[in-house]
């Protein structure tokens, strides 16, 4: 016999746990209720950081929370998490009402009805992918920063973004190529971060472009290289000083 679905209050509760680093159930739930929760395999008991005994989501619990239609509609995006086109649209719609897919522009802002919807970052942990929310600029930022390069965000007024470093004779401008016609983002969530980061070098009038061979790598690691590559370019550009004039 099938195990009866979680009924309304069980999903508000399983979904509160899905936004919390650790799965972590919320404190105030009836015993009752958790005994249930735990007898249906959906959580599991798990002490805090301060080692007080509570509950925590497991993987059948969160897949409680999906139909056979909502996972797949999840599984089957995109490289950059959107959805298709294809999704049935009250499947479509029950994923936005839950917060589990949101509709956003190109440049990873709040879209209206007329944008794709991509999987959130609360549905992309209910299915296991990678779902940093931090701008991707705030991750490239902090590793030209270990680097010892200062970078800020500029944007223009069609929303298109990058990250410039700037120095005596020198301009880096950082970003990700969107698609045909739709520009350039700089401040896209991290987790949309689909493509490597293009780097237009200005050093006293000689223009370059940083190498770009990362293989589809995560924010993370390519915001590392980046910074990596210009750390490279830059030294190669500097005389040494050893060597006679």
């Amino acid at each position: 016999m099938t195990a009866a679905p979680p009924n309304a209050r069980q999903r508000a509760w399983m979904f509160t746990a899905l936004g919390d680093p650790d799965l972590l159930m919320p404190k105030d739930i009836p015993a009752r209720s958790l005994a249930t929760m735990r007898q249906r395999g959906w959580i599991q008991p798990h002490e805090d950081d301060a080692g007080r005994p509570r509950h925590s989501l497991t993987a059948e619990g969160r897949a409680a929370l999906l139909t056979v239609p909502k996972c797949n509609a999840l599984l089957s995006a995109e490289k950059d998490g959107r959805i298709a086109s294809t999704v049935a649209w009250p499947t479509l719609e029950s994923l936005l009402r839950e917060g589990l897919a949101v509709r956003l522009t190109a440049h990873g802002r709040p879209g209206t009805a007329d944008d794709p919807a991509y999987i959130s970052a609360l549905g992309r942990r209910l299915v296991g992918l990678a779902a940093d929310e931090r701008p991707a600029s705030q991750l490239l930022i902090e590793a030209l920063a270990a680097r010892g390069f200062a970078a800020v965000v500029e944007s223009d007024e069609e929303g298109n973004t990058h990250v410039a470093h700037r120095a005596p004779g020198l301009e880096v401008l950082f970003y990700r190529v969107l698609g045909p016609g739709s520009g350039n983002s700089a401040t896209h969530p991290a987790w949309m971060h689909d493509s490597a980061w293009y780097g237009f070098v200005d050093h006293a009038g000689d223009y370059a472009e940083l190498a770009r061979d990362l293989g589809g790598a995560d924010c993370t690691t390519d915001s590392a290289t980046a910074a990596e590559a210009l750390a490279r370019l830059l030294s190669a550009a500097r005389p040494d000083p050893t060597t006679p004039s």
